[in-house]
Protein backbone atom coordinates (compact mmCIF):
# COMPACT_ATOMS: atom_id res chain seq x y z
CA UNK A 1 0.00 0.00 0.00
CA UNK A 2 2.87 2.43 0.85
CA UNK A 3 4.54 1.55 -2.36
CA UNK A 4 1.05 2.33 -4.54
CA UNK A 5 1.11 5.79 -2.68
CA UNK A 6 4.27 6.42 -2.97
CA UNK A 7 4.18 5.66 -6.88
CA UNK A 8 0.83 8.24 -6.94
CA UNK A 9 2.45 11.27 -5.44
CA UNK A 10 6.07 10.52 -7.31
CA UNK A 11 3.58 10.62 -11.14
CA UNK A 12 1.74 13.83 -9.64
CA UNK A 13 4.77 15.63 -9.33
CA UNK A 14 5.81 14.72 -12.63
CA UNK A 15 3.21 15.73 -14.13
CA UNK A 16 3.08 18.70 -12.68
CA UNK A 17 6.86 19.41 -13.20
CA UNK A 18 5.97 18.78 -16.48
CA UNK A 19 2.94 21.16 -16.61
CA UNK A 20 5.37 23.71 -15.58
CA UNK A 21 7.60 24.27 -18.44
CA UNK A 22 7.88 27.50 -20.09
CA UNK A 23 6.39 27.09 -23.78
CA UNK A 24 8.69 28.21 -26.00
CA UNK A 25 7.73 31.24 -27.97
CA UNK A 26 8.55 30.86 -32.21
CA UNK A 27 7.99 33.36 -35.01
CA UNK A 28 7.53 31.89 -38.35
CA UNK A 29 6.97 33.74 -41.93
CA UNK A 30 3.57 31.93 -41.90
CA UNK A 31 2.49 34.32 -38.94
CA UNK A 32 3.76 37.50 -39.92
CA UNK A 33 2.29 40.44 -42.05
CA UNK A 34 4.08 43.33 -40.24
CA UNK A 35 7.94 43.76 -38.99
CA UNK A 36 8.63 41.85 -35.91
CA UNK A 37 11.08 41.04 -33.30
CA UNK A 38 11.12 38.39 -30.55
CA UNK A 39 13.49 38.81 -28.24
CA UNK A 40 14.71 35.66 -26.08
CA UNK A 41 15.93 35.72 -23.44
CA UNK A 42 19.09 34.62 -23.73
CA UNK A 43 19.74 37.65 -26.18
CA UNK A 44 19.45 36.48 -29.29
CA UNK A 45 16.81 37.86 -31.83
CA UNK A 46 14.61 36.38 -34.30
CA UNK A 47 13.85 39.55 -36.67
CA UNK A 48 10.94 39.31 -39.71
CA UNK A 49 10.97 42.40 -42.20
CA UNK A 50 7.69 42.77 -44.10
CA UNK A 51 8.45 44.73 -47.43
CA UNK A 52 6.41 45.30 -50.79
CA UNK A 53 7.13 42.98 -53.52
CA UNK A 54 4.63 43.16 -56.11
CA UNK A 55 6.42 44.22 -59.13
CA UNK A 56 6.54 41.13 -61.81
CA UNK A 57 10.35 41.69 -62.46
CA UNK A 58 11.58 40.56 -59.20
CA UNK A 59 11.76 36.66 -57.52
CA UNK A 60 12.38 35.32 -54.54
CA UNK A 61 15.33 33.87 -55.70
CA UNK A 62 16.85 36.81 -56.43
CA UNK A 63 16.54 38.79 -53.09
CA UNK A 64 17.54 35.52 -51.18
CA UNK A 65 20.52 35.63 -53.00
CA UNK A 66 21.19 39.07 -52.29
CA UNK A 67 20.57 38.88 -48.96
CA UNK A 68 22.32 35.78 -47.92
CA UNK A 69 25.54 37.43 -49.74
CA UNK A 70 25.55 40.65 -47.70
CA UNK A 71 24.57 38.11 -44.62
CA UNK A 72 27.88 35.84 -45.85
CA UNK A 73 29.87 38.73 -45.78
CA UNK A 74 29.08 40.67 -42.40
CA UNK A 75 29.43 36.87 -41.20
CA UNK A 76 32.98 37.00 -42.37
CA UNK A 77 33.99 40.16 -41.34
CA UNK A 78 32.45 39.25 -37.51
CA UNK A 79 34.22 35.78 -37.34
CA UNK A 80 31.79 33.51 -37.28
CA UNK A 81 28.11 33.13 -37.95
CA UNK A 82 26.17 35.75 -35.76
CA UNK A 83 23.03 36.11 -38.39
CA UNK A 84 21.74 33.34 -40.04
CA UNK A 85 18.64 33.31 -42.73
CA UNK A 86 15.95 31.06 -41.52
CA UNK A 87 13.21 31.72 -43.93
CA UNK A 88 11.94 33.52 -46.28
CA UNK A 89 8.78 33.52 -49.05
CA UNK A 90 6.71 36.06 -50.70
CA UNK A 91 2.88 36.45 -49.26
CA UNK A 92 -0.08 39.08 -50.73
CA UNK A 93 2.37 40.85 -52.31
CA UNK A 94 5.05 40.93 -49.94
CA UNK A 95 8.68 39.51 -49.30
CA UNK A 96 9.28 37.96 -45.91
CA UNK A 97 12.53 37.40 -44.43
CA UNK A 98 13.04 35.66 -41.01
CA UNK A 99 16.77 36.18 -39.61
CA UNK A 100 18.38 35.13 -36.56
CA UNK A 101 20.80 37.43 -34.49
CA UNK A 102 23.36 36.08 -31.63
CA UNK A 103 22.27 39.53 -29.81
CA UNK A 104 21.17 43.16 -30.43
CA UNK A 105 25.10 44.47 -31.46
CA UNK A 106 25.00 42.24 -34.62
CA UNK A 107 21.50 43.25 -35.26
CA UNK A 108 22.35 47.09 -34.80
CA UNK A 109 25.74 46.98 -36.93
CA UNK A 110 24.36 44.61 -39.82
CA UNK A 111 20.92 47.34 -40.36
CA UNK A 112 22.88 50.25 -38.84
CA UNK A 113 20.89 51.70 -36.35
CA UNK A 114 20.45 52.58 -33.04
CA UNK A 115 19.10 50.24 -30.77
CA UNK A 116 20.17 48.33 -27.08
CA UNK A 117 19.05 44.85 -25.19
CA UNK A 118 20.71 44.51 -21.76
CA UNK A 119 20.06 43.40 -18.41
CA UNK A 120 18.82 45.58 -15.78
CA UNK A 121 20.61 45.93 -12.39
CA UNK A 122 22.26 49.49 -13.91
CA UNK A 123 22.76 52.31 -11.45
CA UNK A 124 24.14 54.73 -14.12
CA UNK A 125 22.22 54.35 -17.68
CA UNK A 126 24.03 55.71 -20.44
CA UNK A 127 21.30 55.48 -22.69
CA UNK A 128 19.07 59.04 -23.10
CA UNK A 129 16.09 57.50 -22.90
CA UNK A 130 12.25 58.41 -21.78
CA UNK A 131 12.39 59.88 -17.98
CA UNK A 132 9.65 57.45 -17.33
CA UNK A 133 7.48 54.00 -18.11
CA UNK A 134 4.51 53.10 -18.00
CA UNK A 135 3.57 50.41 -15.05
CA UNK A 136 1.79 47.24 -16.80
CA UNK A 137 -0.15 46.62 -13.78
CA UNK A 138 -1.84 50.18 -13.17
CA UNK A 139 -0.17 51.89 -16.39
CA UNK A 140 0.89 54.95 -13.91
CA UNK A 141 4.62 56.65 -14.60
CA UNK A 142 7.36 55.06 -13.46
CA UNK A 143 10.99 56.75 -12.95
CA UNK A 144 12.95 55.15 -15.70
CA UNK A 145 16.16 55.09 -13.52
CA UNK A 146 14.72 53.27 -10.85
CA UNK A 147 12.89 50.51 -13.17
CA UNK A 148 16.60 49.79 -14.87
CA UNK A 149 18.06 48.84 -11.00
CA UNK A 150 16.02 45.60 -10.61
CA UNK A 151 18.58 43.25 -12.24
CA UNK A 152 15.81 40.84 -12.88
CA UNK A 153 14.46 42.60 -15.83
CA UNK A 154 15.86 43.21 -19.51
CA UNK A 155 15.65 46.22 -21.23
CA UNK A 156 15.18 46.40 -24.97
CA UNK A 157 15.50 49.42 -26.80
CA UNK A 158 13.87 50.04 -30.59
CA UNK A 159 14.39 53.04 -32.42
CA UNK A 160 12.05 51.42 -35.44
CA UNK A 161 7.99 50.62 -36.09
CA UNK A 162 8.26 46.73 -34.90
CA UNK A 163 5.41 44.44 -33.10
CA UNK A 164 7.61 43.27 -30.74
CA UNK A 165 7.55 39.88 -28.93
CA UNK A 166 9.25 38.98 -25.68
CA UNK A 167 10.61 35.65 -23.80
CA UNK A 168 8.52 37.13 -20.69
CA UNK A 169 6.16 39.06 -18.96
CA UNK A 170 6.39 43.28 -19.78
CA UNK A 171 6.66 44.89 -16.83
CA UNK A 172 7.08 48.23 -18.28
CA UNK A 173 7.30 50.11 -21.80
CA UNK A 174 7.59 53.55 -22.81
CA UNK A 175 4.51 55.91 -23.20
CA UNK A 176 4.57 55.86 -26.78
CA UNK A 177 3.83 52.03 -27.42
CA UNK A 178 0.80 50.28 -27.15
CA UNK A 179 0.48 47.17 -25.06
CA UNK A 180 -1.00 44.50 -27.28
CA UNK A 181 -0.62 41.29 -24.47
CA UNK A 182 1.66 40.05 -21.27
CA UNK A 183 4.44 39.77 -24.30
CA UNK A 184 3.43 42.17 -27.47
CA UNK A 185 4.18 45.44 -27.67
CA UNK A 186 3.09 47.64 -31.10
CA UNK A 187 6.33 49.97 -31.03
CA UNK A 188 6.25 53.61 -31.91
CA UNK A 189 5.93 54.42 -35.57
CA UNK A 190 8.70 57.35 -34.61
CA UNK A 191 10.96 57.88 -31.46
CA UNK A 192 12.45 55.57 -28.87
CA UNK A 193 10.48 52.56 -27.88
CA UNK A 194 11.69 50.82 -24.61
CA UNK A 195 10.37 47.49 -23.61
CA UNK A 196 11.17 46.30 -20.08
CA UNK A 197 10.67 42.43 -19.07
CA UNK A 198 10.84 39.61 -17.06
CA UNK A 199 11.82 36.28 -18.24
Amino acid sequence: MKKLVLCTIVMLLLISAAGCRKEEIIITTEDISVNTILAKANGELKVATVEEFDKPYYTIGELKTFAMSEIDLYNQNAGGEKIIMEDSQIKNGKAIMLLSYTGMDQYSAFNKVAAAYFNGGIEDNPINMPATLVNVKDKAPVNSDEVLKNDKYKVLIMNEPYDIIVDGAIKYYSDNAILVDKNKIKSAGEGMTVVVFKP
